[in-house]
């Protein structure tokens, strides 16, 4: 397992429905880098952090983990680092290999 530390931006979660569907629940959280990143040019300021989208699933069924999205917004924690622990893993995303982490679970202190 993984720890990252990010600044939580927003959670979504909770299920869809669909007429003539199953019903498909979905998990994530929007977070960005705790620390900036200067990636400027000779003629072009580029700093900040890309925000970054993760699914929050449950390590032991690989569902989405609506539990840890409803923890996350009771205690309150828009704005504030919070670290997660996850998985890294190499996926094929619109034809280009990328880095993704998925989130388990998260240690934090509710305000």
């Amino acid at each position: 397992m993984a720890t990252e530390q990010y600044i939580l931006l927003s959670i979504s979660a909770g299920v869809m429905e669909e007429a003539g569907k199953d019903p498909l629940p979905y998990a994530s959280v929007e977070v960005a880098n705790n620390k900036g990143k200067d990636s400027s040019t000779k003629d072009r300021v580029s700093y900040g952090s890309p925000v970054l989208k993760c699914k929050l699933v449950q390590e032991s069924n690989g569902l989405p983990n609506i539990a840890l999205a409803r923890r996350l917004a009771q205690a309150d924690l828009y704005g504030q680092v919070v670290t997660f622990i996850g998985t890294f893993e190499l996926q094929k995303l619109k034809g280009a290999a990328q880095m993704t982490f998925t989130i388990h679970d998260a240690e934090f202190e509710a305000l």
